[in-house]
């Protein structure tokens, strides 16, 4: 087999440790082994059109949820799995899937190549694999790019700053010939049941079924706000009369004031300047290794 493993921005010392580990486990003799490591945010994407140029068999992403899209994306709707090796922070996408955290264990669950096939979002023709949202989350994450530091506490402080600053929106969503006004504190749109650090709103969410979780919590006193950060965080049931959990194909979103939608896609933030979100399932088009 040819396997390109496309890995995230490392240190020299940690990436002669993977390599090495993936050495340890795969015969040079049996496979075709190419490391290739992306430099800056967009250049998993050029190095996974290296991969199909020369008929790989299998690429790796080797990262966290970004890097699972970047490389993810140029495998859609082709016969070449994706398989992960979880490096990032969160690891939304990984935890979905129990992929192991530990990196030789993530290897050999490669070598048994259980293939299943998931479902793939698609907001505005802009793939997305674990999650995308235009609210709280969506801020949080323009943030934390920003502040340029990676962690749990850069998670942490980006997310207190991300609420203090942030403005409620006016928004149209469609699903279903329904039509809703709303002003959301968070709308995520899910595909998976993990948003990362075992932080979930769509716990239930499956990748396989055709169908997006979609979660909101509209504005609401200060004290509902505080009640219902204090039970997302710790994983309580979330219950509210101004909020929302529907599973459903498609949805419409459609910004109703002069500001503009800020959007983020596996925890990566999205610039658009459409106030019109068209989201959608595409059903099972990216083959995935698996437990």
């Amino acid at each position: 087999m040819r396997i390109y493993f496309i890995v995230k921005p490392l240190g020299s010392y940690a990436l002669k440790k993977l390599q090495k580990s993936i050495e340890a486990i795969f015969d040079k003799k049996k496979d075709s082994l190419y490391l290739l490591s992306s430099l800056k945010k967009g250049h998993a994407i050029d190095l996974t059109q290296k991969a199909i140029q020369e008929k790989a068999d299998l690429v790796v992403a080797c990262g966290g949820d970004g890097t699972i899209n970047e490389v993810a994306r140029g495998l859609v709707e082709t016969e070449i799995p994706l398989a992960i090796i979880p490096l990032g922070s969160g690891n939304g996408i990984a935890r979905h899937f129990k992929i192991p955290f530990e990196i030789s264990k993530a290897i050999q669950l490669i070598k048994k190549n259980k293939i299943a096939k998931m479902d793939v979002g698609e907001v505005n023709g802009h793939y997305f694999f674990g999650n995308m949202g235009c609210a709280l989350e969506s801020h949080f994450i323009r943030i934390y790019q920003k502040n340029k530091w990676h962690g749990i506490w850069a998670y942490v402080i980006a997310f207190l700053n991300a609420i203090f600053s942030f403005r409620y929106q006016k928004i149209k969503i469609e699903y279903d010939d329904i039509t809703k006004t709303i002003s959301p504190f968070v709308l995520l749109v899910s595909n998976t049941n993990q948003q990362g650090y075992n932080f979930s709103l769509t716990p239930f969410a499956r990748s396989d079924n055709g169908l997006m979780d979609v979660f909101w919590m509209e504005k609401s006193n200060f004290i509902n706000t505080i009640k219902f950060i204090a039970n997302a965080l710790t994983g309580r049931k979330l219950t509210s009369k101004r909020g929302g959990l529907i599973r459903i194909s498609a949805l419409k979103i459609s910004l109703l004031d002069s500001s503009d939608l800020c959007v983020q896609i596996d925890g990566e933030f999205l610039p658009l300047t459409s106030k019109h979100l068209e989201i959608k399932v595409l059903p099972k088009k990216l083959n995935l290794i698996v437990p």
